[in-house]
C-alpha cells in the first residue's frame, strides 16, 4: 500500500516551508503572514509516525532489525543532509578566502553569526537539537531532522519492547503523545509548539506518536466515516482553519496534532476526491522529493535569492507584489531543479546503500520483500 494521497501532500507541506523561510527573510512581504504555515512540520511529523508504524512497528522484534531500521534511516537522511552543511562551508570558505585574498568583506562576513563554526560537528551528528535555546544556525530546517533521528530510537525501543502486541504499543504510543503535549504546554521557555531545542524533540515525539496511534486506529478500522474518502475535504478545511485561526491566537497551536491525526487517517486510504489529484504524477513527483526540497531550499534563501530579488527589483522597480511573485515563481523553479539533482546523485545512492547494509545485518530481507523500494523510499517524515 503505498499511500500516494499522503505522498502528495508531504511535498505540499515541504513547499510551504520553502514560503514560510521567503517570507521570514525579508522576500515576500507584501502577501499575508505565513507564520503559522510553521506547522507543517507538525503535520512532517504526525506523518512520520503513521508511515513508520505501518512499514516498521510490526518487523521491529529483536535486535538485528532494529539495527536495519537504524541503518535505512541514516541512509534516508543523512547523506543529503551532510552534503548541504559541506555546501554552506563551502560558500562560507570562499567569502573567508576572498576576504584575505582582496580585503573585500561582504555585510556578512564569512563564519560569523547563523554561521558558527562551533556548531558544524553538533549539526552534522544530528545534535542541534540537544540544546536549550531557540538558535538555529546552519542549515536550520534541519533541526527536524535531528529530533526524528531521536524520536526513532524511543520508536524502536517502544517497537521492540511490545513486539507481538500492537494493542500494547499504541497504549504506550498514546502515553508518550498525552505526555508530550503537556509538557509543552506548561513549557517554562513559552515556546511550546514552536520549540526548535530539546523542547522540540517534544514536539516531534507528540506528533509522532500521534500518528502510531491514528495508523493503529486505522488498520483496525475505526473511525470508518474519517476513512472512506468523504472526510477528505472537510480535514483539509480544517488544517486551513487552523493555520488561519494560529496567525492571530498562538493558543490554537496546541490543536495541531490532532488537526493532522484527522487529515492524516482521512487520506490514507486514497479512496476519496483529493487522493485522486494528489496520485498525479505532478503531485508524486512532489513528494518523492519532499525531503530534498525540505533541506536545500535554505541555502537558495540564503545566498541566491538575495542576489535574485536585486537583479528582479531593476526589471520592476514599481511594483512590489509583482517583483515578489516573480522572485517567488525563480526561487520555486530552483527549489525544484537543485531537489531534482539531489534527490538523483545524493538520496538515492544513499539509500540504496543503507539497503544493501541492512540486508547484510539481518533486518533488511523481511523489510524489503514486504514492501516495494517506492513505499520504502517514501518513508521521509
Amino acid at each position: 500500500m503505498r499511500m500516494k494521497a499522503l505522498d502528495g501532500w508531504r511535498g505540499i507541506g515541504a513547499l510551504g516551508v520553502c514560503f514560510i523561510h521567503l517570507q521570514l527573510n525579508g522576500f515576500l512581504t507584501s502577501g499575508p503572514s505565513l507564520d503559522s504555515w510553521i506547522l507543517a512540520v507538525d503535520f512532517f511529523f504526525v506523518l512520520s509516525g503513521f508511515v513508520m508504524a505501518r512499514v516498521y512497528a510490526d518487523d521491529l522484534v529483536d535486535g538485528e532489525r532494529v539495527a536495519a531500521f537504524v541503518v535505512r534511516r541514516l541512509g534516508r537522511l543523512w547523506p543529503l543532509h551532510i552534503f548541504m552543511l559541506a555546501l554552506f562551508i563551502a560558500v562560507e570558505l570562499a567569502k573567508l578566502a576572498l576576504q584575505r585574498e582582496t580585503g573585500f568583506s561582504s555585510e556578512h562576513a564569512a563564519f560569523t553569526g547563523p554561521r558558527n563554526p562551533a556548531d558544524i560537528l553538533p549539526i552534522a551528528l544530528f545534535l542541534q537539537t540537544a540544546r536549550l535555546g531557540p538558535e538555529l544556525t546552519w542549515n536550520f530546517p534541519s533541526w527536524s531532522i535531528s529530533a526524528e533521528i531521536w524520536t526513532y530510537v524511543v520508536f524502536a525501543l517502544v517497537a521492540i519492547r511490545t513486539a507481538g502486541r500492537p494493542r500494547r504499543r499504541t497504549i504506550i504510543a498514546g502515553a508518550i503523545a498525552v505526555v508530550a503535549w503537556l509538557v509543552l504546554f506548561v513549557d517554562i521557555t513559552g515556546r511550546g509548539m514552536l520549540s526548535t531545542d530539546v523542547f522540540g524533540i517534544v514536539r516531534c515525539l507528540l506528533g509522532f506518536f500521534t500518528g502510531v496511534v491514528a495508523e493503529w486506529l486505522h488498520r483496525r478500522g475505526t473511525f470508518s466515516a474519517l476513512a472512506n474518502g468523504k472526510a477528505e475535504i472537510p480535514t483539509v478545511l480544517a488544517a486551513i482553519a487552523l493555520l488561519w485561526v494560529a496567525a492571530s491566537l498562538p493558543a490554537a497551536h496546541y490543536a495541531a496534532p490532532l488537526v493532522f491525526f484527522a487529515l492524516v487517517f482521512a487520506h490514507a486510504g486514497d479512496r476519496g476526491p483529493l487522493s485522486r489529484v494528489m496520485s498525479t504524477t505532478p503531485m508524486q513527483w512532489l513528494g518523492r522529493l519532499s525531503y530534498s526540497i525540505y533541506l536545500t531550499h535554505l541555502f537558495l534563501v540564503a545566498y541566491v535569492v538575495p542576489r535574485l530579488s536585486l537583479t528582479v527589483g531593476q526589471f520592476l522597480p514599481d511594483s512590489v507584489a509583482l517583483r515578489e511573485a516573480a522572485v517567488g515563481a525563480i526561487y520555486i523553479a530552483w527549489v525544484l531543479a537543485l531537489s531534482a539533482v539531489t534527490w538523483r546523485f545524493i538520496g538515492l545512492p544513499g539509500q540504496r546503500l543503507a539497503a544493501r547494509i541492512a540486508k547484510r545485518i539481518g533486518g533488511g530481507q523481511t523489510l524489503s520483500s514486504k514492501y516495494s523500494r517506492s513505499q520504502l523510499e517514501m518513508t521521509r517524515l
